[in-house]
């Protein structure tokens, strides 16, 4: 699932956020940048994240490039 840090976006809702913690999701925290300076709303979406008791562990944007491998190899369908 996607968190979208941009601030007019900042989606989806926290209760949507907790719910798909609780479903068991991973989710990629990104902030839809269109300029180098927009890089900086990432944090608005880790903390969005942490609020709906997000992990580290189930963020795949976190991940090295050889753990990310490893896991969408585990997860392919």
């Amino acid at each position: 699932m996607e968190i979208n840090a941009r601030p007019e976006r900042e989606d989806p809702p926290e209760d949507l956020l907790r719910l798909a913690v609780e479903a068991g999701c991973w989710f990629s925290i990104d902030t839809d940048a269109h300029a180098p300076g927009q890089l900086e709303w990432l944090g608005r979406g880790c903390i969005n994240a942490v609020q709906a008791g997000v992990t580290p562990q189930r963020v795949v944007n976190r991940m090295s490039a050889q753990e990310l491998l490893a896991w969408a190899g585990s997860n392919a369908r």
